[in-house]
This record gives C-alpha cells, structure tokens and sequence, in this order.
C-alpha cells in the first residue's frame, strides 16, 4: 500500500485509453509535438495550451482557437501561394531572358522550351494541389452550414475532386424546380470549378503568347562558304574562257542590274561582331549623306542553300569624282562629232559613235591613267531642244577600293587573294558603265555606251557633275553586287549561315496572364480561409475520418461491410446529418462553478436531435468525453490528499508500535 498514490497513475500512461483515463495526469503526453513550432504545424493540430485553463487530464483533448487555426491556415496555404509567384516569376524571367535574344542555337531552343514546359507544368501541378487543399479545408464549413443527405454528405467529403464537385452540383439540385434554378450549393460548385478551369486555361494560354520565328540574325556554323570568283568577270551566256571584251560587256550587263536593287542612305557598321541576314536576289548597297562614296557589303552563302546569304565583314567602296568641260561644237543628238576643252585647256575633237538627242552617253576610256584601281569615264548629255536645251560633256575617275575585312577570313589554307578583286577586273568593273565589249572603230580607244531618257542612268533634264558621278558609282558598286550574287563562286572555310530562331513575346497578354494567375489564387486563398475558418478543420486521415462516421455507420450493425457509399447513402437514405458540436453532459451538473471549462463534443448531427442552426463553432475544448478539466484536476488533488492522509497516519502507528 506504500506505492498506491503513485501506481494508478504510472499505469495509467502506458494504459489503453479509457473513460478512467480521463483522471490520470499526463503532464508527460499532453505536449505531443512541442518542439514543432506552432505556425508550422497543420491546421487540424488543435494543440492544447494552457492560456485559457489548466491542462486537460485526458490526452484526446483537443482545444479549437480559431485566430491559431487562421494562422496556420494562412501559414499553409501562404506558402502554396509564395509557390505560385516564384513560378510566375521564373516563367517572365525565362521568357525575358531568351526573349533578349537576337538569335538562339539549336541547344538555347531545347533549353527554352524545357524550362517552359517545366516551370508550366510546376506552376499547374502547385495550383491543382492549393485548390485541393483548399477544398479539404472549406468541406468542413459546408458540412457544418445544413443537414444534408448521406450522398451529399459523401461527395462533399471527396470535393477535392472536381469531378466529385460536378456530381454533387447535380446531387445537390432540388427536386421539382427548374435545372436553370439553382440553389447555393450548386452555386458554389459551378463557382469553384470554374475557378479552377481557369486558372488552367491561363496557364495554358501562356503557350500562345509567344512564338519562335526565324530570327532576323542568323547562326553561323565553321566550314566551307561560297564566295564569288572575281578572276575572271564571267556572265553564265559567256564561254569557259572569256576574253578581254567579253569581260567588259560582261561587267556592262552586271551594272544595268544594279537599278533594281535596295539602296540604303546609311553607312553599315561593319564593327559588330552579330550577324545579319543578307537580302537575296536583292543586295543592298549603302551611300553617305553627300553621294560621294558608295560601298556595299559582300553577301556569304550557304553552299547547300544559296537562298540563305549572310552579311560579311568584307566590303568595297566606290569613289567618283567629275568636272564639266566646256563644248565647243556638237552635241545635239545628229552629229556624232563633238570638240572640248580638256582639263589641260587644250581643244580636242571625239567621235562619239553613238548619240541621240537627249540621251545619256558614256565613254569607257581603255587607257586609263588616273591610277590604280581607277578608270576614267565621259560621259555626253546631248540637246534635245526641249528638256535639254544645251549638251553637257563631263569627264571623271572612278576609284574602286580593295576589299576591307579579309583578315578575318583567312583561316585554314585560304589566302588574301581568294577574296580580293584583282587590279585588272577592279578596272572593268569601276568603267562597266561605258564598255559595250566591241569597238566602233579598229583601234579605237574609247567604247560607248547610250542610254535612253526612260532609264535612270540618263536623266530628262540637265546634268551637273554631281548626278553624272552618282550615276558612274551606282553602275560600278551596283556591278560588284551583281557578280557576288550571280557571278561564278568558289568554296572557302569560313562561317556560312544557318537559320536561327527568337522568341516573339507578346509581352501585354504574357504579362497578364502572369499577374492574374497568382491575384486569382490569393483571392481564392482568402475567401477560403474568411468563410471556412469559423468551422473546426479536421484531418483529412481515413482513421480520423472513420472516428467521425463511425455513429452513423453503425447504424448498419454488423452487415454492410462492402457496401459502396453510394449503396450506404441508399440504404440510410432517410437519414440527414450535418458537422457539429454537443455540449457536454457534465454542463448541467457544475453549472454552479465559477470557472467553467467545457469539453464539448465534435460529431455527426441527425436532424430528428433538434439542434437547428448551430452556426459557427464556439472555440474551447473538444473531446468525445463531458467532463470538465477543472472537475478532473479537483478530483485528483482530492485523491493525492486522501493517499498522503492515510501514508501519515499508517508512519504514526508504525512508530508507535
């Protein structure tokens, strides 16, 4: 008997629970999970704390606070929510950052696409489960809102699926009234599928926002590129082997390309180190502000495609100068025989085989002795006598720089002389607008080339130096950018172009869909946890579940053990229930104390009970039992008493004795 006031309540810990339990001090159980900080918890742990009491002498207790379980829910479903922004924003931030791209590789593609597909895939894989969390925890206030029947009841506990929502909206209706009137449970499944719907329908049109187009740069892949052969000024209507006149007919046909070709009153950069798609079948040749030097830039192709040009480091320039020379006779379209004064102001007479009124003759001079690179030119502007009232006789150089940029080309075997134009072909083409290929005269040193008053080469109305050297610079540079997309080609190692691709971003609908997705999931968030908090949050455990019904499928006995829930709801069919309390019986019977602390009842309601409209649930202590904690503490202090009481009085008489 020494040990009684200590062993009942030492078994007591290790013992199953049972109604005497409720008496049994647990200072060492009652703070399961203390380590656990609160605000991380779930919110169904309905801790204890001692704030508002003493501890409960039963470990079941639980204590319903609904500012705690607000917090945690917010807890919970905050962190979802944090999930959704930090997906949203890697989504802007991938499609921003390949969106700077001025061109992507093959491997850059593959990353895109994966990321995109991945953070969208992550993005709608955290809202389906938020919604579904959300739903388990707004169950517990619909099931607390009315009685409702067994089938209802069933498919509201499984409404985190929404196609459990769908058949409960049609479960849910009222009988002889109209489909189209609706009531507040099928209102609020049409809402919460529809929210769901489109959010999904927003991640999915995130796709549709952006595109990958062929970028305006191209890559550039190391091997061989087709560049244009200057040896030889060669047409394809020529021989193998042309001669010299051929190759100066052949650079005359070459420049009367040239007028239909893009002409761009900028100077290209040439520094840069992105490249530029070339324009095929159409170059562009590039001029300063004062008409006084043309350039363009050498296009290489793709040798298996040559539609695919790419805009080179390599690049030409053409330079005129002109001055007008006094006539002294001829020059009005009938005689071919025109006198000048030169340059040296010394009088010349020229046959100019070839003449009409108005129109635009120029003479290619075969001995040039302006310079290297250089040819000189005249050119005739015969009267008319009417938009040219008098001739015009003008002499000029043309200058040809060599080609600038080749130093970044020579790589492998390839040599300075594979891209460059040699000495004798830069003077055909500076002089292409005056040869014809033939002589009039044997022995002639001069050949003529007239245009007509239609073409732009030879302008219906007087001349001045300026038009006479634009039009020589035109024909020469337009010359060499014909002969590089038409002319004869060799292979070189280099870069050659190969189709790249960029991302297109509509940036106004991409931006919206990203703002809108994370605003929708907070306003589902707080709308949620506002109207479902006032309900006490259980697990979602199949056990606690069980604990929950187990009053109701009782009522089945011993049978019915692989009844589905449909067959269940049907075989209870009269039965309607809802979520809520009972307050303890032990209310009335202390009613007279000073402190109360109610333990109430968390349990399935039948409607025949009569409890009606319980509303929110009060916040206190929770348990299957109706004693107050405050009656257990005093019974147990009254029984540690007793025990001390009857120690002391056996010490006495054994010391007596």
């Amino acid at each position: 008997m020494e040990k009684h006031p200590q062993s009942p309540f030492v078994e007591s810990v290790s013992a199953p629970l049972t109604f005497s339990d409720t008496l049994s001090p647990l200072r060492t159980t009652t703070s399961r999970r203390s380590d656990v900080p609160t605000a991380l918890r779930s919110p169904w742990r309905h801790s204890v704390s001692t704030r508002h009491g003493p501890l409960p002498t039963s470990r079941t207790v639980r204590e319903f606070r609904a500012g705690r379980q607000r917090r945690r829910l917010f807890a919970q479903g905050f962190t979802q929510f944090l999930i959704t922004v930090i997906m949203c924003g890697l989504l802007a931030v991938c499609l921003a950052v390949f969106g700077r791209l001025s061109w992507m590789s093959v491997h850059q593609v593959k990353a895109f696409n994966a990321l995109i597909v991945l953070l969208s895939l992550f993005l709608g894989n955290n809202l389906t489960s938020s919604f579904k969390e959300m739903a388990l925890i707004v169950r517990w206030r619909i099931l607390a809102a009315n009685y409702r029947s067994l089938d209802e009841f069933d498919l509201i506990m499984h409404c985190e699926s929404l196609r459990k929502v769908l058949k409960l909206c049609w479960v849910a209706r009222e009988r002889g009234r109209a489909l189209f009137w609706l009531n507040k449970t099928q209102l609020l499944c049409l809402v919460w599928v529809g929210v769901n719907i489109l959010l999904q329908i927003l991640v999915a049109l995130l796709g549709l926002t952006y595109n990958l187009d062929t970028s305006t740069i191209p890559a550039r892949r190391l091997g061989l590129i087709s560049i244009a052969n200057f040896s030889i000024i060669d047409d394809p209507w020529t021989t193998t082997d042309p001669g010299f006149d051929s190759q100066l007919g052949s650079s005359n046909i070459y420049g009367s390309q040239s007028q239909y070709y893009a002409y761009q009153p900028v100077e290209p950069e040439l520094s840069g180190d992105a490249a530029v798609w070339g324009r095929p079948s159409s170059p562009t040749i590039y001029y300063n502000k004062n008409y006084t030097t043309f350039t363009y830039v050498f296009e290489d192709s793709n040798p298996a495609n040559p539609d695919l040009t790419l805009l080179s480091y390599r690049n030409i320039s053409a330079t005129t100068t002109c001055v007008k020379l006094e006539i002294v006779q001829g020059g009005n379209g009938s005689s071919s025989i025109l006198t000048f004064i030169d340059e040296n102001r010394v009088q010349r007479t020229i046959n100019v085989a070839r003449v009409g009124p108005g129109a635009m003759t120029y003479v290619g001079v075969l001995n040039s002795t302006c310079g290297p690179r250089c040819t000189n030119i005249m050119a005739l502007q015969s009267a008319n006598g009417d938009t040219i009232p008098t001739p015009s006789f003008f002499s000029c150089q043309n200058t040809m720089t060599p080609i600038h940029g080749i130093e970044r080309y020579l790589m492998g075997n390839a040599t300075e002389a594979a891209f460059q134009i040699p000495e004798l072909q830069t003077r055909m083409l500076a002089g292409a607008i005056g040869w014809t290929g033939f002589n009039f005269t044997m022995g002639d040193t001069y050949q003529y080339a007239r245009y007509p008053t239609q073409s732009w080469w030879s302008p219906n109305f007087p001349a001045n130096e300026t038009r006479i050297a634009m039009n020589i610079m035109e024909y020469s540079i337009g010359a060499v950018a014909s002969f590089d997309y038409n002319g004869p080609r060799s292979n070189v190692t280099g870069y050659y172009p190969i189709p790249a691709q960029e991302v297109d971003i509509q940036w106004k609908w991409s931006a919206t869909i990203l703002v809108v997705t994370p605003f929708v999931h907070l306003i589902a968030l707080v709308c949620v946890i506002a109207w479902g908090n006032s309900a006490i949050i259980r697990d979602a455990s199949c056990l606690s579940t069980a604990k929950l019904l187990r009053p109701i499928v009782e009522k089945l006995g011993d049978s019915g053990c692989l009844l589905s829930g449909q067959e269940i709801a049907e075989e209870l069919e009269s039965v309607r229930v809802k979520y809520g309390w009972r307050e303890p019986a032990s209310a009335l019977v202390f009613s007279n104390e000073i402190d109360q602390h109610y333990v109430r009842h968390v349990d399935i309601l039948e409607e025949h009970e009569g409890f009606g409209e319980q509303g929110s649930m009060p916040q206190g202590r929770y348990d299957g039992l109706g004693v107050e904690s405050d009656r257990k503490d005093q019974c147990l202090r009254d029984f540690d008493e007793r025990a001390a009481l009857l120690q002391r009085r056996r010490t006495r008489r054994s010391m007596s004795l």
